[in-house]
């Protein structure tokens, strides 16, 4: 079982639809908590530069990033 996750969604509250990002990462009691989220500032993509309709092109970049965690889109 992988020691990260990412969860994808579409933000649909904001002016603009646009994609947000959270990772997961195992804790040492083997639960998933927060660790990253796309609107911080070190966050390392910019999900901005992904349309609404470009999810495998960001899934595509996540993979790349975070080669071992297991990815998921929240619809």
């Amino acid at each position: 079982m992988s020691q990260e996750k990412i969860i994808i969604w579409s933000d649909t509250n904001a002016d603009q639809e646009r994609w947000r990002v959270d990772v997961l990462r195992r804790n040492s009691e083997g639960e998933y908590v927060p660790v990253l989220q796309s609107d911080s500032d070190n966050f390392p993509i910019d999900v901005e530069d992904f349309g609404t309709f470009e999810e495998d092109l960001l899934i595509q970049s996540l993979k790349h990033t975070f080669p071992d965690a297991d990815i998921s889109l929240k619809f």
